[in-house]
């Protein structure tokens, strides 16, 4: 199939005012950076949220590492008695060990799965009306987006387009 003239001189005015549409729409875009952990971490609610996870994870360490030590102990004594015993009384012993074992996995994951739970729970709210803070910025100062770059998923921002701080007051000052 031959283009005759018309064709392509629409098809090129076509193209130039698409390219020209697309790069007036993109000197239209508007993008912010937060560190949604670090605003987190520096408001009141996250400082006490933190704290009340800090308590929360070490005493559910410290009843773990009581488990450890008592396996730790019936290892110590599985190594001296069990070449001594019976097979009946080896098999006990090893079935108490197995049992003790498991008991530490289970104890482990649920306390992951509570954590888990309990960081949702104190977040969540914290979340909610920081969203409303980077909202609030965005139609204020005309942001089109605002990424979270405590995610990893941005690589490059100017530093003056990062309103961490600015949500951080915003916040604390609710």
């Amino acid at each position: 199939m031959k283009w005759n003239r018309k064709t392509l001189l629409a098809m090129g005015v076509a193209l130039v005012t698409m390219f020209g549409l697309s790069t007036m729409a993109l000197a239209e875009v508007k993008i912010g950076v937060v560190d949604l952990q670090l605003a987190i971490a520096s408001t009141k609610e996250g400082k006490a949220a933190k704290s009340k996870l800090e308590k929360f994870t070490k005493e559910k360490q410290e009843e773990l590492d009581k488990k450890v030590e008592k396996i730790k102990k019936m290892e110590a004594e599985m190594q001296k008695q069990l070449p001594l015993m019976s097979e009946d009384g080896k098999k006990d012993m090893l079935e108490r060990y197995r049992k003790e074992m498991q008991e530490l996995q289970e104890s482990y994951m649920g306390n992951q799965e509570e954590l888990a739970k309990r960081k949702q729970k104190l977040l969540q709210p914290i979340l909610e009306k920081m969203g409303t803070i980077v909202q609030d910025i965005a139609l204020t100062k005309g942001f089109t987006v605002i990424l979270d770059k405590g995610d990893g998923s941005v690589l490059y921002f100017d530093p003056a387009t990062d309103l961490t701080s600015e949500v951080i007051k915003q916040y604390n000052a609710k």
